[in-house]
């Protein structure tokens, strides 16, 4: 995935072909004041010219959901400490009594990181904060989908008829 651009918005292409692929970008970024922008692409392989539209719109779609699973999985925090939010984890979470001494992530170093919940309110605030967090890391990547104006995509991609 490491798909993120940060360069000057002159630069962004909705659709280019470089070598043996086709390049899709999309969610374009301004940064206010300044030349550059952000956005992500996909890669889309160049069999004989440009993917069709439903394959573009198809590794978009997948693309965002990927980001938006990292973002679930590593991107929380709880008390300052941080979560791996896995679905492995989800599970023993939730099924986990208290008191009791959860793994809840590692340090980017990979020491393990543990938290104490001494009574049963500590570990259900805990379990909701990582049901918010996961809903609200889908709600974005909802969002993000439907916010797409697909038009130009459709223009750029339409088989050229002879």
């Amino acid at each position: 995935m490491n798909n993120k651009v940060c360069a000057s918005a002159a630069d962004f292409t909705l659709v280019k072909e470089e070598g043996t692929r086709v390049v899709i970008a999309y969610g374009l970024q301004k940064e206010e004041g300044k030349e550059l922008a952000t956005w992500y692409e996909v890669y889309c392989p160049k069999k004989q010219g440009k993917p069709t539209f439903e394959a573009a719109k198809d590794a978009i779609i997948a693309d965002i959901n990927e980001r938006i699973t990292a973002q679930i999985v590593g991107g929380m925090t709880f008390e300052g400490k941080p979560v791996w939010l896995s679905i492995e984890n989800q599970i023993n979470f939730t099924t986990a009594t208290a008191p009791c001494r959860l793994k809840i992530g590692e340090e980017a170093d990979g020491t393990p990181v543990y938290h104490d919940f001494e009574t049963k309110a500590q570990l259900k605030a805990f379990n909701d904060a990582c049901l918010a967090w996961k809903n609200e890391q889908l709600e974005a990547g909802r969002a993000e989908k439907e916010g797409i104006d697909w038009t130009p995509y459709a223009e750029a991609l339409q088989p050229v008829t002879e």
